[in-house]
């Protein structure tokens, strides 16, 4: 007598093993979204903890005043004059604003922007970064004390939670 499966066990041992390999391919699957995940959030933080050094780097060097107003929409245009520079040793004018297409964007110029009297040839002296896009609002508030001054940014962006950024300036 010959020994051999019968149909039946067959059949369940196909059905065990189209079991496990749904289990591994839902875990699979899931560790492709956590890192997909991880991915995103990681990339985030990174390009937020670069934003933050920008700003702390600007404002720790800053040789001037830094001069806070509004714009139009109610979104803070920054201006001071600071040693830390990106692009240009000799370019020391640094300005925040909102552009008109909702971009943060950070001004180095060799003169001091001026949001309504600018000239043509100013464009040939500055360099233009854009930090962030999408912008709803840019605020930054200065919380003064004898020995240092705290600068507090806070940036909404749309469709994202807002940010906000410290900084201190000494004196």
């Amino acid at each position: 007598m010959k020994k051999a499966f019968t149909l039946l066990e067959v059949v369940i041992s196909i059905t065990i093993f189209m079991i496990l390999l749904i289990f591994l391919y839902k875990t699979l699957d899931q560790t492709k979204h956590s890192n997909q995940q991880f991915s995103k959030y990681s990339e985030n933080l990174k390009y937020k903890n670069e934003l933050n050094d920008i700003f702390l780097e600007d404002i720790l060097e800053s040789k001037s005043k830094i001069e806070i107003k509004k714009d139009n929409d109610k979104n803070s245009l920054l201006r001071f004059e600071s040693s830390n520079s990106y692009h240009n040793s000799f370019f020391n004018h640094i300005t925040y604003m909102i552009s008109s297409n909702d971009k943060l964007i950070r001004i180095e110029s060799k003169d001091k922007f001026n949001l309504a009297e600018t000239q043509i040839d100013f464009y040939d002296y500055s360099f233009i970064d854009v930090l962030l896009e999408d912008i709803e609002y840019f605020e930054v508030k200065e919380n003064g004390k004898k020995s240092n001054h705290n600068y507090v940014f806070v940036i909404k962006q749309k469709d994202k939670e807002r940010i906000i950024f410290n900084t201190y300036k000494f004196k």
